[in-house]
């Protein structure tokens, strides 16, 4: 058969939908090729061509199991046409088809990698599963995305310790846990809590203050680092701490306390002796929150650094051989956003 006279007729006129459809009896066309002929690997570019051009409900339309199964753990909130507005880079799509097996992975699926257009970055590679369907499935012929591939085709961001964050033109405030990214590039501003203590290193800041995201690469789109003001913060209290203990009077009361210092015979002198303040760190924690089907994993950051301080000349009477210096792990604690931090320093034993 000549092809030639149904394209004509797809793009003239809707009056000639109809015949199409008697010619074509049982089967579907769309874009010239019969959807009921389309492979995985045609189905699978189609879907990618979705995400590419930023058209993100149509592509979560085709993925009802990202929401009805993950939603409540994480949020599906950037998955939406504004989290594309303005993007910083395009992105292209390249894949390569597997049958798949009979044994622990059946599904027919597509190695998948992201190029972006200023060129090949670190990439991990994603993997998307396809399923055939007993019927129609709009652009995708008769294939479906097997649920199996979220895990791999999508990226979370981890929003803990940010006051807000807009992806495109989608703002949320106080975001909580973890947020789904389709594939591809973001424009992202994000305001850390507590903003005076605490500040926001972006991977690939652009010109504006604002940073990108680029997913499916080893990277991380962002830090959350200590600001100046804390940096001074941080030694004041130190160095306060340190003098609290080491007063130059031995007093064997505020030992479990000050360690060693408690038998110091002189108090400390900061120009010529000052503390050594170890690198902040941080440690995360989780716990679970909620229960049955919305029951999910919150996690918590704590910040902490090493305080070491010389124990100077003792109390030869103390009765025991006393460290050169003494050990602290020192917690830095905001009580809410917009707080006040508080230091609590505990002797290491």
């Amino acid at each position: 058969m000549n092809n030639t006279p149904w394209r004509k007729c797809w793009v003239a006129a809707a009056s000639c939908v109809g015949l199409v459809a008697a010619a074509s009896g049982a089967r579907y066309w769309s874009n010239y090729v019969y959807l009921s002929d389309l492979t995985a690997l045609d189905a699978w570019n189609r879907y990618m061509d979705l995400i590419k051009d930023g058209k993100y409900d149509e592509a979560l339309a085709y993925s009802p199991d990202l929401v009805t199964n993950f939603d409540g753990r994480y949020s599906t909130a950037f998955l939406t046409d504004a989290a594309h507005a303005h993007a910083p880079s395009t992105v292209s799509f390249e894949g390569t088809l597997s049958d798949g097996d009979t044994g622990t992975y059946p599904h027919p699926w597509v190695n998948g990698w992201i190029r972006y257009n200023d060129g090949p970055s670190l990439q991990r590679p994603f993997r998307t599963a396809l399923d055939r369907t007993d019927k129609r499935n709009g652009q995708l012929g008769m294939w479906k995305i097997d649920a199996s591939s979220y895990d791999s085709m999508t990226t979370l961001i981890d929003t803990d310790g940010l006051r807000s964050i807009r992806v495109g033109d989608v703002m949320v405030s106080n975001p909580q846990g973890w947020y789904y990214l389709f594939p591809g590039s973001y424009r992202m501003e994000a305001t850390p809590k507590n903003p005076d203590y605490w500040t926001i290193n972006y991977e690939h800041p652009l010109a504006d203050g604002a940073g990108e995201i680029r997913t499916n690469v080893r990277t991380t789109p962002f830090t959350i680092e200590p600001s100046e003001k804390l940096t001074q913060w941080i030694q004041t209290e130190s160095e306060a701490f340190a003098a609290s203990c080491r007063t130059g009077t031995p007093d064997p009361a505020r030992q479990r306390t000050c360690g060693a210092l408690a038998f110091s015979t002189e108090p400390l002198d900061l120009v010529n002796d000052p503390p050594f303040i170890g690198p902040l760190e941080n440690k995360r924690f989780g716990r679970i929150v909620g229960t049955g089907p919305s029951m999910s994993r919150a996690f918590s950051t704590v910040w902490s650094f090493t305080l070491t301080v010389g124990t100077g000349p003792t109390d030869p009477n103390a009765g025991k051989r006393l460290p050169q210096a003494a050990s602290y792990e020192c917690r830095i604690d905001f009580a809410y956003d917009g707080a006040t931090p508080t230091l609590e320093c505990t002797l290491d034993k």
